[in-house]
C-alpha cells in the first residue's frame, strides 16, 4: 500500500513591504507549477497576506491530512524555533486529524552560498573577476538580527563557509536589528583591518524593510568616507536555486513524517 506524500506549507516571516511578500507568494506559485502533483500552499506568521491559518485551511480544503512545513527563512530565528511550531499547534486544533512535520531553515547551504557569491560578482562588476581583485575586496555580510545569541551565531556560520576558499580578505558580519555590531560599526571594524574596497552584502532572502535600511545605511557611511570603496549587493531573491533548497527541505521533512 502506497502513501500519499505529505503537503507543502511554506512558512513566511511577514514583511510590511509589498515587493517582499510578492516574492514570497511568487517562490510559493512556483513550486505549485513545478510539481502539479503536490499540494502547495503558502502564508505568513504577521504582517502580509496570506495568514499561515488560511494556507493551512486551504490544504485542509484540498483534503490535505499531512504535510511538511518548511520555513522559507535563512536561519532558525525564534520564528523558525518557536512561532511556526505553536502557530501548526494551534492549526492542529482547529483542523482535528491532521499531522505535520516542521522542515529546517533554508542556510547556509552550499547552493545559497554559491548565489551570495554570484550577488558579490554582480557588485563587484569586472573589477571582481581576477583572485587578484578578490584578494583586495572585504565582505560585510549582514544578517537581520535577532536576540537569540544562536540565531546570529548562524550568520557567523555563513560568513566562514563563505570566506572559505572563495579568496577575499575577509568576510565581517554585521546586524540590520536587535544586535551587534551595526552597519556602520561593521564597516568601521572592515576599516580597522586594513579594508579598502569593501561589498556589503545582505544575506536577506527577498527585497524589504530590513535590507532597504541596510543599503541606505551603508550609503550614508560611504558617503562620510570617500577614501573607502563600498559597493551594496541584492538580496538572494527567489532564484531556482532557492526552489530547489525548499524541496530538499520538504523532501527531509517529508522523511522524518513517515516515522
Amino acid at each position: 500500500m502506497t502513501t500519499e506524500p505529505p503537503a507543502l506549507l511554506i512558512a513566511g516571516q511577514g514583511t510590511r513591504d509589498e515587493a517582499g511578500a510578492e516574492a514570497f507568494r511568487d517562490v510559493v506559485r512556483e513550486l505549485g507549477r513545478r510539481h502539479p502533483e503536490l499540494p502547495v500552499s503558502g502564508g505568513f506568521l504577521a504582517l502580509s497576506s496570506p495568514p499561515l491559518g488560511e494556507a493551512v485551511a486551504e490544504l485542509v480544503e484540498r483534503g490535505v491530512r499531512r504535510f511538511a512545513a518548511v520555513p522559507l527563512m535563512l536561519v532558525p530565528a525564534g520564528h523558525a524555533k518557536g512561532d511556526i511550531p505553536a502557530a501548526l499547534a494551534h492549526e492542529k486544533e482547529r483542523h482535528p486529524g491532521i499531522s505535520y512535520t516542521c522542515g529546517r531553515p533554508l542556510g547556509p547551504h552550499p547552493a545559497l552560498l554559491s548565489v551570495l557569491e554570484r550577488r558579490l560578482d554582480d557588485a563587484l562588476g569586472s573589477a571582481g573577476r581576477t583572485p587578484g581583485d578578490r584578494a583586495e575586496v572585504t565582505v560585510l555580510l549582514v544578517g537581520r538580527g535577532s536576540t537569540d545569541p544562536e540565531t546570529n551565531a548562524e550568520v557567523h556560520r555563513a560568513a566562514r563557509l563563505l570566506w572559505e576558499g572563495r579568496g577575499f580578505a575577509g568576510v565581517e558580519t554585521a546586524f540590520g536589528s536587535l544586535a551587534a555590531p551595526d552597519v556602520p560599526s561593521g564597516l568601521d571594524r572592515c576599516v580597522k583591518l586594513g579594508a579598502r574596497r569593501i561589498v556589503v552584502l545582505p544575506y536577506f532572502l527577498f527585497p524589504g524593510v530590513l535590507p532597504d535600511r541596510v543599503r541606505d545605511r551603508a550609503e550614508g557611511w560611504a558617503a562620510a568616507h570617500p577614501e573607502i570603496e563600498v559597493r551594496s549587493a541584492d538580496v538572494l531573491g527567489p532564484v531556482p536555486e532557492l526552489l530547489d533548497l525548499v524541496m530538499e527541505r520538504y523532501e527531509e521533512a517529508a522523511l522524518s513524517h513517515a516515522h
